[in-house]
């Protein structure tokens, strides 16, 4: 579908997608099969950062059913703060074939919505831990927690969890955002 409709794909493969994942961590495990890396450490927060993108075009093993799989990416990142290091590896399938930096830009930009949306859905407005499943409910829901997100934001509330308890229980201070 999303092939047919002149997208491309950029897709995260997790550790519960099995096969594709010990595939793609089979591939990566043969050095000749990298088509570009690309390296970056930052200090940030007072972390050091290293993150190392590797791309490559081998799909030997790869299922069929990935219609428009061009391209396997990558990412090791390794986080020093104080005496720990943690290290994370993230795997993706792309519908493009690009260059190491071209997905290093765009997975970190993704990654920066991710924190300032999904993060903020999830822990101030407790999205995850909600009980509503059926029917149209649980997108209703989301929609009304977007919408208040973006009305305090465009009143300049940078802290969402202040805009609550300062709104919670005045109406007119409420509507009057609105309108």
């Amino acid at each position: 579908m999303i092939i047919n409709s002149k997208n491309d794909y950029l897709i995260g493969v997790k550790k519960n997608q099995l096969g594709l994942y010990k595939q793609i961590e089979q591939i990566f495990s043969i050095a000749q099969q990298h088509s570009s890396s690309y390296t970056t450490i930052e200090l940030n927060k007072g972390r050091l950062e290293s993150r190392r993108i590797v791309t490559s075009n081998t799909l030997d093993g790869i299922s069929k059913e990935w219609k428009g799989l061009k391209q396997l990416v990558r990412i090791e990142r390794f986080v020093k703060e104080q005496s720990k290091v943690k290290e994370e590896i993230a795997y993706f399938i792309s519908s493009k074939n690009e260059n190491a930096i071209f997905y290093e830009e765009g997975i970190r930009s993704h990654w920066s919505i991710e924190n300032t949306l999904h993060w903020v859905k999830d822990v101030t407005l407790k999205e995850d831990a909600s009980k509503i499943r059926t029917g149209n409910a649980p997108q209703n829901i989301s929609t009304i927690k977007n919408m208040s997100m973006n009305l305090f934001r465009i009143n300049n509330y940078s802290s969402l969890p202040q805009a609550m308890r300062l709104f919670a229980n005045d109406i007119n201070k409420l509507y009057n955002l609105i309108v």
